[in-house]
């Protein structure tokens, strides 16, 4: 009965901020399932990234959705498929680069890897911490931590992607490799 009551409980302002990076996440994760459409392996990555775009949603619209058993499982099972493939992507990465010390950002692999990275820390942020859920935190540093850490990861991706757009750099940046 408690418990019910902690659930039911109003937005806090963290909340508020859990709803921004969720739905900026969601546009991100949007965007990469529609870059995907002309590569040669679409079928893999949209939807690994429509998945995940999806599962920003209801996280938006309704934060207290994030402890139904639905939306946990979901997540769950979301969370272990990009690992075990991202266990692969590794080996294809390390394949791609053939032992030598060059940015991994400039193989297709290298960049499918960030993106699963991504999503993996996601996913494990929303579904195994108090991070953005209505109950209450027991450390709340550690908590204010983790928003943090899921703030900066939620702009890294958006602002190192919005570079490519950036007069020329796409020429020398090497994650822009192959975008335009």
């Amino acid at each position: 009965m408690e418990h019910q009551a902690e659930v039911t409980k109003k937005p806090s302002g963290g909340w508020k901020v859990w709803r921004i990076i969720n739905l900026l996440l969601g546009v991100f994760f949007m965007l990469a399932a529609l870059v995907n459409l002309n590569d040669s392996d679409w079928y893999l990555w949209m939807p690994v990234y429509g998945v995940s775009a999806s599962l920003c949603l209801p996280l938006v619209l309704k934060p207290q959705w994030s402890v139904s058993k639905v939306w946990n499982t979901v997540v769950t099972i979301h969370f272990t498929m990009c690992l075990a493939y991202a266990v692969y992507q590794v080996v294809l990465l390390f394949e791609a680069i053939k032992g030598e010390l060059k940015n991994p950002l400039e193989q297709e692999e290298g960049r499918e890897m960030g993106g699963l990275l991504i999503i993996i820390a996601w996913t494990s942020i929303a579904r195994f911490t108090t991070v953005g859920r209505p109950v209450h935190a027991s450390n709340k540093q550690m908590m204010n931590a983790l928003l943090l850490i899921t703030v900066t990861l939620t702009f890294i991706p958006l602002l190192t992607w919005s570079l490519c757009y950036v007069g020329d750099w796409h020429t020398r940046l090497g994650h822009c490799k192959g975008m335009f």
